[in-house]
């Protein structure tokens, strides 16, 4: 092999991966002057590719970090808006319940206290407000100052209760009828049913009035109450000259034995225009006791004007007969009686009941009787258990006197062929006809019939109730019947 043949085979060989890791690279000056240059260039190039490499690495990591950051910061923020909006409500919601309590709240004496008056109708949170007091024990009734907090979401506000009077007393005016000789009337008694929340109220004369002038006149009166209001009220006064004397009823004459007690007011009455009792004497100073005759006894009423009215009356006085029976011994009989249907928690009227019940079911009727007496009469019917409508009407007297019953005795009049006798009692103030006598076709009997009942009263088919009016009071105007129960025997109330 030639040298030039040689030298080529070792650049050929030369040029591609040595054979074996021994092989060393040979390359001709012109190739490693460009391999040296394509070197520099690559690793110029490499350096520059690494700079950009690092530089779009940081870029791309300062890329990425950037986002993060800003989101952190703006969560931050929103926090921070958050909490102090949170902070801003609270702070307003307080200031808005402390300005929504009512500080002072003012009610009228005797009205009830409602919590919610001290909270306006925009608070929120009403049902959470705690109260220092417990208001409900306020006593209305008194004018007072109350002062207690209210707290409301912690936040406490003072406030004060007033409880105050400010309505005038009223009343009804009473108008007032006087005589000019009597005194002037209280202030106080010209008028009925004051109403106010204080008592007592104060009640006095503007102007007196005049009892010289009989006439009608308004006066007027102040009220006034403790806490200083005041009414005016205009009351009627009629001044009146009284020249009526009273008037006397129940007068009658007396037929009575030597030694009895003769009771002069049984029945009688007196009634006055004005005066509410009038004064009732009765001159009996020409009667002897111890001597039979007639004598004259006078009842003269006279009223608070000085205007009197009399009347006289025949008092007629017998020696006692053979047959004749002392009242106590009458008396004692009838006791007997009442022990047995009188309950000492009776009434009047129930005992009344009771004792005419008794008479007409436990004493028989006869033609004839011995009517000498009252006391004999009474106290054979209680004894013989018989006896005409005389006995039944004494037998009742002894038993009502016994009771403590005001009574008696009423005549039949005007009368053609027979005589007839009935009770009148007195009951809660009012008389009253009973009478227990039996009648044809008739089971029951009278009790406590007033003169208008009684004038129509036709039990057994007749009535047979004619009486002189003149002679005993006026009934009671007001049926009872509606509550006595014949049958029974008892009264309803």
């Amino acid at each position: 092999m030639t040298s030039t043949e040689h030298t080529a085979s070792r650049y050929k060989v030369t040029g591609h991966i040595a054979p074996d890791n021994d092989a060393v690279k040979y390359y001709s000056p012109e190739r490693r002057a460009a391999n040296s240059s394509s070197r520099s260039s690559r690793s110029i190039r490499l350096k520059r590719s690494d700079r950009s490499v690092s530089r779009s690495s940081a870029k791309s990591s300062r890329g990425r970090s950037q986002p993060i950051s800003t989101a952190v910061k703006v969560m931050g923020v929103l926090t921070l808006i958050a909490v102090i909006t949170v902070v801003a409500v609270q702070i307003g919601l307080r200031r808005m319940q402390a300005e929504n309590v009512v500080s002072h709240v003012t009610i009228e004496c005797g009205e009830k206290v409602n919590p919610r008056d001290f909270l306006k109708e925009d608070l929120i949170y009403t049902d959470e407000a705690e109260y220092s007091v417990d208001l409900s024990q306020v006593d209305t009734r008194i004018p007072q100052d109350v002062n207690f907090e209210i707290t409301v979401m912690n936040v406490t506000t003072p406030v004060k209760l007033t409880v105050a009077d400010t309505i005038a007393p009223t009343c009804e005016v009473v108008p007032q009828n006087l005589f000019s000789d009597e005194e002037i009337p209280e202030a106080s008694e010209c008028v009925k049913d004051i109403m106010d929340i204080q008592q007592p109220v104060m009640v006095e004369y503007l102007t007196e009035p005049d009892m010289t002038r009989t006439n009608t006149s308004i006066v007027q009166l102040k009220l006034e109450d403790l806490s200083g209001n005041i009414s005016l009220v205009d009351v009627p006064f009629r001044i009146i000259k009284d020249d009526t004397p009273p008037v006397i009823t129940g007068t009658r004459n007396i037929t009575a034995f030597i030694g009895d007690t003769i009771r002069y007011r049984d029945g009688v009455t007196v009634t006055d225009d004005y005066a509410v009792h009038p004064e009732l004497v009765i001159d009996n100073s020409a009667v002897n006791m111890k001597v039979a005759g007639t004598y004259t006894v006078t009842y003269v009423a006279t009223d608070d004007a000085g205007n009197s009215s009399s009347e006289e009356i025949s008092l007629t006085l017998k020696v006692k007969p053979d047959s004749y029976i002392e009242p106590e011994t009458v008396y004692g009989e009838a006791q007997k009686i009442l022990n047995t249907i009188i309950e000492p928690d009776m009434t009047d009227m129930e005992k009344a009941l009771k004792i005419v019940r008794w008479s007409r079911y436990n004493v028989h009727y006869i033609t004839k009787t011995d009517t000498s007496s009252w006391t004999r009469a009474a106290y054979d019917g209680f004894t013989k258990r018989q006896g005409t409508c005389y006995t039944f009407a004494m037998v009742n007297r002894a038993m009502f006197e016994c009771c403590g019953i005001e009574n008696m005795i009423v005549k039949r009049y005007p009368f053609t062929w027979q005589r007839h006798y009935w009770n009148l009692i007195k009951i809660d103030g009012e008389w009253y006809h009973c009478d227990s006598t039996p009648r044809h076709n008739y089971r029951s009997y009278v009790f406590m019939l007033t003169d208008k009942e009684l004038a129509a009263f036709t039990g057994g088919g007749y009535n047979g109730f004619r009486f002189d009016h003149s002679k005993y009071p006026a009934s009671a105007t007001e049926s009872v019947q509606d509550r006595i129960n014949y049958t029974k025997a008892t009264v309803e109330y």
